[in-house]
């Protein structure tokens, strides 16, 4: 027996298994329903009753200038960040330059990451 018949048999009995299968699936387990009457249909009924909706127009765009106060910029100052342990910060970087960093082996990671 070589492999070529070796397949050929393996193929023809799943092929033959699985149409036993189906034939079986088509003829002999079909059950004749009973009554129609036992649907499953659902029937949703609503009783609201739809309305017009008018448009109000708001006040113009004078008005609406009169009434908004001026938003004045506050300033925040900066606060530095907490320093633990061995970690010190110069600054924040873009994604772009953390990519960067990480190709040219610049991260210097001292240690365990806490998952």
């Amino acid at each position: 027996m070589n492999w070529t018949n070796f397949l050929l048999i393996l193929t023809l009995s799943y092929l033959f298994y699985y149409g036993l299968n189906l034939l079986y699936d088509l003829f002999m387990n079909r059950k004749p329903s009973s009554s129609p009457a036992k649907d499953d249909t659902l029937f949703f009924e609503e009783d609201i009753q739809p309305q017009i909706i008018t448009y109000t127009p708001g006040p113009t765009t004078d008005q609406a200038e009169e009434e908004n106060e001026p938003i004045v910029a506050k300033m925040i100052p900066k606060t530095s960040r907490n320093i633990t342990g061995n970690v010190f910060s110069n600054g924040a970087v873009s994604l772009k330059e953390l990519f960067n960093l990480a190709k040219n082996n610049l991260i210097e990671h001292t240690s365990t990451i806490p998952y």
